[in-house]
């Protein structure tokens, strides 16, 4: 039987705040700290959510030459414990879903699925995903609601940029530092704080690749039905398992 091995959607995003390691938090910002904190607040106060987005992710090859592939992400979250992502990329194509606890991944290319039990609610259930098969939704963290312990508790440093623009909107630019691993987010200024944009830098890996994800399309307490979340397999697909 064939087997799947993570990761198969975009990035671990969570290889370094995941870490269990804390770090002295000597220079935190109290106006970035406030800005984030009303952001991740609205974020996981909200009881549904879908989202759209432009990803773009590096990857380096023999320590010497970065590349660059991007596309297109939509994203639905309904609180607790459902989600499901739906990822268009220059290389991939994949369906991600998530509904109480039952977890599947959807490979249209090779027309292939993997299926696993994982705990709920929705950030015991990303945190599962990442620890147990090197998964990860692109920019799950944001939404499931410990971003705060994930970025702020565990960072050396977080700054209050200044104000940018990001696709004609007013955004408040925070960056934060961790042990190998640098964030920036952009909140929107004006209007409920949603997410306008997020970029990950790795240094733990040489050239320091980015993540970055620019969110496009947001709907907040938004419609969607129970079969948005549900998979139904194509009678030609195989089963195949996950690798831990």
């Amino acid at each position: 039987m064939k087997r799947l091995r993570g990761p198969v959607l975009i990035t671990a995003f969570l290889l370094a705040v995941s870490s269990s390691a804390g770090f002295a938090q000597s220079d935190l910002q109290p106006e970035a700290i406030e800005v984030l904190q009303a952001a991740y607040d609205y974020a996981h106060e909200l009881q549904s959510l879908r989202i759209r987005a432009d990803f773009s992710d590096e990857s380096v090859f023999g320590d010497a030459h970065k590349l660059q592939f991007g596309g297109t992400l939509e994203l639905g979250i309904r609180s607790p414990s459902r989600l499901y992502a739906l990822v268009k990329g220059d290389y991939q194509n994949r369906r991600m879903y998530l509904e109480d606890g039952a977890f599947t991944v959807f490979d249209e290319d090779v027309n292939v699925y993997a299926q696993a039990k994982i705990p709920v609610p929705l950030n015991e259930a990303l945190q599962a995903l990442q620890a147990d098969y090197g998964l990860s939704a692109p920019g799950g963290e944001l939404f499931g609601g410990n971003a705060y312990e994930l970025m702020v508790e565990r960072a050396s440093k977080v700054m209050l940029v200044g104000m940018a623009n990001i696709g004609g909107v007013e955004c408040h630019h925070i960056a934060g530092t961790l042990s190998d691993l640098d964030w920036q987010l952009w909140i929107r200024a004006e209007g409920e704080p949603q997410f306008c944009k997020y970029v990950l830098t790795d240094r733990s890996i040489p050239l320091a690749p980015q993540f970055s994800i620019t969110f496009t399309g947001w709907k907040a307490n938004a419609e969607l039905a129970d079969s948005q979340f549900a998979f139904e397999a194509p009678a030609d697909a195989e089963r195949i398992e996950f690798v831990k």
